[in-house]
This record gives C-alpha cells, structure tokens and sequence, in this order.
C-alpha cells in the first residue's frame, strides 16, 4: 500500500563503532559490530542486519501507509585497517553483495568509503542501477550480483588506512520511494593485475537462445575468459578461453536474465578483474498475438504520463510533466515527432498521482490536471495551444486518481478528484472555463460521489454500467481490511444527476433495481487492496464487465466480474486466466491484437483476452503499464513509458478509430457511449479521460474488428442524449464525427406508440404493441436540454419532479428513436 503522508517522529541514529575488522571476510551479517545511521522511519525498517537477532539482509520498505516522506538510512561496517593490506601491495579493494532495488521516482541506493582524512563519506563508484518492479518484499525478489569499481589505496595517507569503513546508503530523496534489499556482503582486495581489465562490454542481437558480445581489449593482451552465469549466481571464478574480442553466447533459455563477465589474459602475468554486464533473452513472440518494439524517445519532464492529443488534430502525442514545463512530442500526420518545451509558471501541486486530459473552456486545445499531494493543479490552455495558465486551489488534497466528466450534464466538462484521507472532491464547470470546488453534497451532487469520511478513494473510472445512456461511477479502494474506506463502491446515476452506492441495497429498493447484498458474489463492494479496474465489454454481450485488480493478496485475490445486464454481476473469475496476471496499481482495458475482443494491461503484463470470457496471461515482452494510445497513427494501439514507447508491431486485423466533437455536450464527447455493429456482432467503448491509476491515455475511440472487411454501423450516445447514426462507415481509417451530423433513424416497431394522459400530472402510461422493455426514455425540455434517462421495466414514467411546461419524450434502443411531445400539469 502507498505510504499516507503523516510525517511521524523520524528515528535518528548516528551510531558508530570502533572495533577493528579485518580485509577479505564477508560481513557476516547479522552483525553487532555494524551500524545503522541516517533519518528514517524505523517502522519501515525490515531486515536489520546489525543487531544479534537481526537478519542476514538490510531491507528497508519505503512505500509503507504512514511513513516519513523523508527517508535515508545506512548500514555502515566497522573500521578496517588497510595498513597491512598496503604494505604487502594488496592495494585493489572491492566490495560484492546481491541486491534488489526499485526506484519510484529519485531514490538512490550507494556505496560510500569514509576519507578519515577529510572525515566525509565518498561515492565508491555510480549509485546502483534499478533491478526490480514495485514489490511487497524485497528480500523475496530476484537479486542480481554487483561488484564495486576497484579502489585503488595505493596513495592513501595513514590516517586514510587506519579509518577506513565502508557503507551501503539508501536515499529517497524526499520523493515516495519504494525499497531495497541487500545480502551476501562481503569486502576483498586483490593484487594489481599486469594489464587492466576490459572496457566497453556490449550485448546485442540478442535472441531467444543466442546472444553476441564484444569488448574493448584493457591493454596489448590477445586472450581472454568470458564466463556466462545467470544474473543472481556467484561472481566467477574461471570461464572459456578466447583470441576474440567478439563472442557468440549460445544454448540461452528464452525469458532468463543471464550475466556475462570477461577479463584479460594478462600474457602470462595473471587475470585482471571480472567486468560484466547483465542482459535478458527475448521470447518467442511467434505465438503472441501481437509483440512490441521500444522505441526511446527523449522526454525532458519528471513525469513520463500521457500519450493524448493536446493540439487539437487527434493524432496522440507524447506528453511528459515537470513542476514548470510541459514536454510534448506532437505526432506529425506525416510521421514521427516535433518536440516542444511549454514553460509554464510553477505548478503548485504537480502530478505525482495522476494526470487527467480535457478541453474545459472548449477552445480546441486540451488541459490538464495535475494529482498530486496536497492539492490540485489545472493547467489552461491558451487559444493557440502554445501556452498554459496555472490554477491551484488553496484546498487540501491528497490527490489520487483524476478524471474530467460533465458531472452535471450540462455540456461543459467538470473534473473529479479522488482524495486519500477524506471524501472525494470536484470541480463544477461554469460554462465560462471557470472551475469552483466541491467536497461532499452539493446541488450538482446532491448525495455527493465518495463520501466515507476516511477517504481510501484511489481510482475511479466513469462507466455507463446500466446502459440507461449516463455515466455511472466505480470507485477502486487501495487499504484492504473490512472498513468503510476499504470497500470498493459503485454508483449510479439515476438519470435525474442523483448518485446511488449500490453497494449499499437500499440504494437499488428506492429505485426498482434489484438488490444486490453486501460482499456477495454479484457485489463490487469488496474489501480488497484495490488501486484500479479495467471495464470493458469483455465478451461483446453490450454492456460493461469489469476486472479489479488487487495490488496485494493480503486481503483478497482480483476480480473478474460479468454484467448480467440487469444492474448485477456474477463472479467468473474462476478458470478465467485473470489470476495469473501480476498484481499492482495499474489496469486498464485495451483491444491491442485488433481481434474486437477487449485485453486488460496489468501491471506490466496483458491479459489478451481469448473471447469466451477467459484470458491468456503474457508477462514477458509487452510493454510495462503506462499511457497506451495510437503513437503511430497506424490502428494499433502503443503504450508510453518512462522514456520509450512500446511501440505496436501490428497484425492482419482491421480497425477503426473515432473521434467525438461535442456541440451540446463537452468538446470532447467525454461521456458518450460508442458503438459499432459489425456482421458478426456489436462493440462498445464509453469516451473516458482518466483510466487505471496514473496514466492518462488517448481521448480518440478505438475498435478492432480482426477479419471483419465491414462494419453496418456506428451509433454515437451523447451526453447530450442525441443520437448519431452512421451507415457503413470505411475501416482501417479515423472518423471525426461531430455531434448531431447524423440523422437519427427513426424505430419503426414504435410508430404507434402513444402516451397518456396529457397532459400529465405524475405518471406517463405508454401505448405501444412494441414491447419497450429495456428501451431508454429520455425526457428533453422544449429548448432540446436532456433531463433525465431511465432504463424501462414497465410501460410507464414517473415525471412527477418536472416543473409544469412542455416537453418531449424520446424512447430509444440500438440507436432508433421515435419522439412524443407531452405537457406537464
């Protein structure tokens, strides 16, 4: 779980130790002759390696609930006396241990040596590259074996020799780290080698089973010894003799982390030291339904997060985040990228949580919100897109998950909020780009969305659940254990802009909707360790499945959940395959073989999605859970990364993309329900900003239709409640679609229909030999406002909460219409 940032008393330890320790042993941790030093939240401390009944590691978990955001501690070994070790020209020191370490954001773990002669610690080499994902135990990880750079004492003073130590340092930099696990520690020194050891270690053309290396010679020497281990296996101690410089590893095991150290034949004179270098083998992507290629490309923000239009043309661009720049690769129509440095002044808060995208002011360009701690940022656009005007709030925040959404459905988008420790924030839109907030209750949510005092609320995603044509709410809890903060909630809009939990029954009595219980299998209501779910019309039945995905298995495994159609779930996460996928964060859902089947990214990991309702788990060679959108302009859908983008390799399949262009509802058409009917069946997508935890991925709608060569039609459910129809649309292409282009098409089965009394003073009987079960009636004033959406289960419509006047009713299914006008009493 992420740390909660409540800054308790930090433990300070300045311990130190005289007792003399001699070269060439190991650390034999656990040690009392060790120390710890440093400023850190001893609670965090898991492994102590320098107490009798301590460990033989030092692990330190920076992302625990609770913790200091400023953590740095060190477990620093005895004074060694080099005297001897010079004077019989041992004067080549070096330092090995196994170590796991992941980096969040600025964390830094380091070898240091103390110079008594200018009493401070030294770097004893580049601080430690990161080896590991986010986990819960980093002692359980897998290790890779580091050598220190040799340090040569030759020209040491006395005083140097005499106080020498040596430290392991971990430092988060004030940022929200993770953490690190270090065992096997050991201190040597070696005799001068006649010739240094080689340089420039190169792997390349690496293959399942295969893989090339070459180095640079150290001095005159012709032979050399390459030794090839896997990564966490013992440093060598003799390997292959060549007269090449270039080697051909062979007989690899696909998906292994191996390391290969080679070192000079010294023409008689000895070996120099080990250099090596670590590299993976790949997969055999023959099978995959689809592989992927990184591309790096050159980002400048802290925050690698968005792969989204920001320009206006509805090519994705690549959109990295700093406290005062935006870093955009805007995609050219003609292909690759131009790269731009948008300054702006310093965000108050920046997105160190989450980043969520939309045109509120509706001048073409998109903006931005930042989540972060312990606020939030709106960065506005400017009328040419080559600006961006700063807006915080003085209100506190401890930002999750974001999102823009017409909260109130009145064409202009709003934004939401997930807040950690209180109830859930939004700001209501004006209508004039001017944003006010809200927490709790309010006119524009009279029940408020997320109200637990608590909090716990750490990412939502705005779905139309009910298919009743408005956005319903799931909220994904991150701190397990059977509170209120811990349980997942879902909420539905009524149509009317009033919120229902269902999680709570009486919610679904008051409104004809079948009760659901508590923690049972049709529930979302769980106690799970939840961070984010994907949804998506998992098995194109027409309505919204949901995956939840647990970050941890400590209060409950993930979630596969199928809609019944009828406002509950039935648990199918048996024999599905969903469990196989890797726990954390980050989930989201995407269609990335174009087979029109929906897979979820997890974690770094995809579940492709087989179309029967099970999922086929690939963990190695896809990309690591980031933005995903179109980064190429070419169908398939790329995910964008710290840097690089995982760029789609394609298949056969064929596609479509859409992009909605709002006219009475938001700009963005955030909100509407997308379908295409293809011969073979229909999909569904709902226009989001804001999905899995952190990232915010492309605004355009995207469809594989894998063999298909046509499709009958797309049907566009705005916010608005219009309707757009479009007959045979071309594949393999992008549509911009602006709202109320299309005719809508009239229903032919309703042309009797009639309603009565009318006027009508509560409740609306409707006349029809069509069965309207489960067609949407949607209520319009005379001015073509949407009131309200309800899903029929009778032939009637209670309108008893209109104010006396003139409107229409609408009644609708698979995007044929027929319209009545009636008079409110």
């Amino acid at each position: 779980m992420k740390k909660i940032l409540i800054l308790p008393l930090s433990l300070c330890l300045a311990l130190i130790s005289v007792e003399a320790q001699e070269l060439n042993q190991s650390a034999d941790w656990p040690n009392e002759d060790w120390s710890l030093s440093g400023t850190y939240d001893s609670d965090h401390l898991e492994e102590n390696p320098t107490i009798a009944s301590g460990s033989t590691s030092f692990s330190f978990d920076d992302n625990l609930a609770g913790g200091s955001s400023i953590n740095n501690v060190a477990a620093e070994s005895p004074i060694i006396d080099l005297s001897a070790a010079y004077n019989v020209n041992e004067t080549d020191i070096n330092v090995t241990f196994n170590y796991v370490f992941n980096i969040y954001q600025n964390e830094s773990l380091n070898l240091q040596y103390w110079d008594e002669s200018t009493s401070e610690w030294v770097n004893w080499g580049s601080p430690l590259d990161e080896n590991s994902g986010a986990t819960v135990n980093f002692c359980n990880g897998s290790f890779t074996a580091f050598i220190s750079d040799v340090l040569d004492i030759s020209g040491f003073t006395s005083t140097q020799l005499q106080g020498f130590k040596y430290r392991i340092l971990y430092n988060d930099n004030s940022s929200y780290g993770w953490g690190f696990c270090v065992n096997s520690v050991a201190i040597s020194s070696t005799e001068p080698p006649a010739c240094p050891s080689v340089s420039n270690i190169s792997v390349n053309n690496i293959t399942t089973t295969t893989a090339d290396v070459n180095w640079n010679a150290g001095s005159t020497e012709t032979l050399w010894e390459v030794a090839v281990d896997l990564a966490t296996d013992p440093m060598p101690t003799t390997g292959d003799s060549t007269a090449s410089s270039v080697y051909v590893i062979t007989n690899l095991s696909p998906e292994t982390e191996y390391r290969v150290c080679i070192r000079a034949n010294c023409n008689g004179g000895g070996f120099s030291a080990w250099e090596c270098q670590t590299f993976t083998t790949g997969v055999d992507t023959s099978g995959y339904p689809v592989s992927f290629t990184t591309n790096p490309i050159n980002t400048t923000g802290s925050y690698d997060i968005a792969l989204v239009d920001l320009n206006g043309d509805f090519l994705d661009d690549v959109v990295s985040v700093s406290s005062d720049n935006i870093n955009v690769h805007y995609q050219l129509s003609s292909g690759g990228f131009s790269m731009s440095n948008i300054t702006t002044t310093t965000a108050d808060f920046a997105p160190s949580w989450s980043l969520a995208v939309g045109d509120f002011d509706r001048n073409g360009y998109n903006d931005l919100v930042y989540g972060g701690y312990p606020g939030v940022t709106f960065m506005k656009a400017n009328n040419t897109g080559t600006a961006y005007t700063e807006i915080s709030g003085s209100e506190y925040v401890f930002s999750q998950r974001s999102n823009f959404i017409d909260i109130n459905n009145d064409g202009h988008l709003d934004a939401f909020v997930c807040h950690d420790v209180e109830p859930n924030v939004y700001y209501i839109n004006d209508g004039s780009g001017n944003l006010t907030f809200y927490q709790g209750p309010s006119v524009e949510a009279p029940n408020g969305i997320g109200t637990v005092p608590g909090g716990g609320n750490y990412a939502t995603v705005w779905i139309d659940f009910d298919n009743d044509r408005d956005m319903d709410m799931f909220i994904a809890k991150c701190r397990g254990g059977s509170t209120s903060i811990s349980t997942n909630e879902l909420w539905r809009n009524d149509g009317n802009g009033v919120f229902i939990n269902v999680a709570d029954s009486n919610g679904w009595y008051n409104t004809n909707y079948p009760g659901v219980g508590h923690n049972n299998s049709s529930n979302l209501g769980d106690n799970v360790q939840t961070w984010s779910s994907a949804w998506a019309d998992f098995d194109n039945d027409g309505d919204m499945d949901v995956y939840v995905g647990a970050s941890s298995t400590s209060n409950g495994d993930s979630k596969l959940m199928r809609n019944n159609g009828d406002g509950t779930f039935t648990d199918v996460t048996s024999g599905s395959g969903v469990l196989a996928a890797s726990l954390g964060i980050e989930n989201a859902p995407a269609d990335f073989d174009n087979d029109g089947y929906v897979d979820i990214l997890s974690n770094g990991d995809i579940l492709f999605n087989n179309g029967d309702f099970t999922f086929t788990n690939y963990a190695s060679n896809v990309p690591p859970s980031g933005a995903i959108g179109d980064a190429n302009n070419d169908g398939f859908l790329d995910v964008f990364r710290n840097g690089n983008i995982y760029v789609n390799n394609t298949n056969t399949n064929n596609w479509i993309k859409i992009n909605t262009v709002g006219t009475d509802s938001n700009i963005n058409g955030i909100g509407a329900r997308v379908e295409i009917q293809t011969p073979s069946g229909k999909q569904i997508r709902d226009v989001r900003s804001g999905e899995g935890f952190e990232f915010m991925s492309t605004l355009n709608t995207h469809f594989g239709i894998g063999s298909e060569t046509s499709i009958d039609n797309i049907t566009i459910y705005w916010p608005s409640g219009i309707v757009d129809y479009i007959a045979n649309p071309a594949i393999n292409t992008t549509h911009n679609i602006v709202e109320g282009s299309a005719l809508s098409v009239i229903d032919e089965t309703l042309t009797d229909v009639s309603i009565y009394p009318n006027p009508v003073e509560d409740v609306l009987q409707i006349k029809t030999s069509a069965d309207v079960t489960n067609k949407i009636a949607t209520v319009f004033d005379v001015n073509g406002k949407r009131l309200s959406s309800t899903k029929l289960k009778t032939n009637t419509l209670d309108v008893s909460n209109l104010a006396s006047g003139i409107y229409f009713l609408r009644l609708e299914s698979e995007g044929k219409t027929i319209k009545r006008k009636f008079i409110k009493k």
